[in-house]
């Protein structure tokens, strides 16, 4: 259970590519295969989930940060995506954090959540880019503790600690809005000012 730790998860409910179609992340098991944004089809070694009780977590480390439909381009993401703070989208050739994208408008933190809410993230064998409502974002890479993960005893009971670590994917990774190159931002404010636009006259 999260109090004061920070998250690096997708929120309950969010649809990742895998043979077939989608899947809510959540309904993931071991074993189950998902898309990878390069084309390939991985197996998933782990899932972890982590509950979140907003009463003591700190909400600019925790809560999610909503990227609209569109927000990053055409059809991406596909619908709304939700995501914790640091965790990673690939924009512009760049493993970017979701707090470093916020701009207030297209892209926002959440300010209304639930007492409780749970995030769920995808181990794979690799650190790899998965499809998140189209977007390509990170999965789990083990340089992040275990422990702060509910089921973190379950990694231990099926792996017997035989699983080799994960290398991270050698991309480069902003983690503040500072980091963002100008030229990302200015696409995403084009981007943002035309969302902003079509809900006006729509």
């Amino acid at each position: 259970m999260v109090t004061e730790t920070f998250t690096t998860c997708f929120l309950t409910g969010t649809e990742i590519g895998c043979p077939g179609g989608t899947r809510r992340v959540e309904s993931f098991g071991i074993g189950d295969l998902v898309h990878t944004a390069d084309g390939r089809t991985l197996p998933v070694r782990w899932i972890g989930r982590q509950t979140v009780v907003t009463v003591f977590a700190d909400p600019l480390r925790n809560w999610p940060i909503r990227l609209t439909a569109g927000s990053l381009g055409e059809a991406m993401p596909i619908r709304d995506l939700l995501v914790s703070p640091d965790h990673a989208l690939l924009v512009g050739g760049l493993l970017v954090q979701a707090a470093a994208l916020v701009n207030g408008t297209t892209i926002v933190r959440e300010t209304d959540m639930p007492e409780r809410f749970v995030y769920f993230h995808v181990e794979l064998e690799e650190h790899a880019l998965i499809l998140a409502e189209g977007v390509p974002a990170e999965s789990f890479v083990d340089n992040v503790g275990r422990g702060r993960f509910d089921n973190h005893a379950t990694y231990a009971s099926h792996s017997e600690g035989k699983a080799p670590p994960i290398a991270e994917l050698p991309i480069a990774r902003i983690k503040s809005a500072r980091q963002l190159p100008r030229g990302i931002r200015a696409k995403l404010d084009r981007l943002a000012a035309s969302l902003v636009e079509v809900r006006l006259t729509g």
